[in-house]
């Protein structure tokens, strides 16, 4: 078990790092004087953010990894519907795009549940101290926020048979968007939130609205939800635009769009 449980943390910590890891050395560090014109927020957070992103991230990849156990050996018993059965092309990649979208709506719900004050205090304030978010702070979760994110494949696997390279790639697909959610720039170009192809997409500065006003913008992947449940923060798209139009931003940027604000008020975060 002991073995089992290592591999697992290699997996998770594993794909963690390298993506947020390359995230942050690319943008971050390399290309920091290229990039930070398309902050969102004007600025890259101070060290101290990092550091506690980073420990809050290793306590995350260990529950991840517990969970990954506890799956592994629920297949061998026959409770997780988790095997290597070639099911053909179409199913696999049903089976993935099954997982992205069904996860979205997972997330959606649990992640709004958790902003009822009772729970925010108590399971998602962690995430929530990184109000300037960088790429580690994608697993930066309390313990009880990471498990039932962790849940989540299991969840799907009592009901749906799953192959373990569909497993894989749906959770590699997870990491990169969610480091990218985080990431602080905006890599979108402009008009990309108001396209009828590409409007159901979530963004950097989706995500990042959430992190500076925490009753909106509750969407992992996509807006679908945001939109239907009027969740959506009212200044998102005229943020995105300040940010990937004109390629600058200050800290300052609308709560609500400033043209819906009485004349000579101010506009910030």
């Amino acid at each position: 078990m002991l073995g089992i449980f290592a591999t697992m943390l290699a997996f998770d910590g594993g794909r963690y790092l390298v993506v947020a890891g390359l995230a942050y050395l690319i943008v971050w560090v390399w290309g920091r004087a290229r990039f930070e014109p398309r902050h969102v927020r004007g600025a890259f957070a101070p060290a101290a953010d990092l550091h506690r992103e980073l420990a809050y991230s290793i306590a995350t990849a260990m529950i991840f990894a517990a969970v990954g156990t506890a799956l592994f050996y629920g297949a061998r018993a026959g409770v997780f519907r988790v095997d290597e059965r070639p099911r053909g092309a179409i199913y696999f990649a049903a089976s993935v795009v099954g997982l992205v979208i069904a996860q979205d709506s997972y997330f959606y719900w649990t992640h709004r549940a958790m902003h009822h004050p009772w729970l925010f205090r108590r399971v998602h304030r962690v995430h929530h101290l990184s109000k300037n978010p960088s790429p580690w702070a994608a697993y930066a979760f309390a313990p009880a926020e990471a498990l039932t994110h962790a849940l989540f494949v299991p969840l799907a696997a009592l009901f749906v048979p799953l192959h373990p390279i569909a497993i894989f790639t749906f959770l590699a697909f997870m990491i990169v968007r969610n480091v990218i959610g985080h990431l602080g720039v905006e890599l979108f170009r402009s008009g990309f939130t108001r396209r009828r192809a590409t409007r159901w997409s979530t963004t950097t500065t989706h995500h990042m609205l959430h992190h500076a006003r925490p009753k909106t913008n509750f969407g992992l992947y996509f807006t679908w939800w945001d939109r239907a449940m009027g969740t959506t923060d009212p200044s998102y798209e005229t943020t995105f635009e300040r940010v990937a139009a004109r390629g600058t931003t200050d800290a300052r940027l609308a709560d609500v769009t400033c043209s819906q604000r009485s004349a000579g008020s101010r506009c910030r975060w």
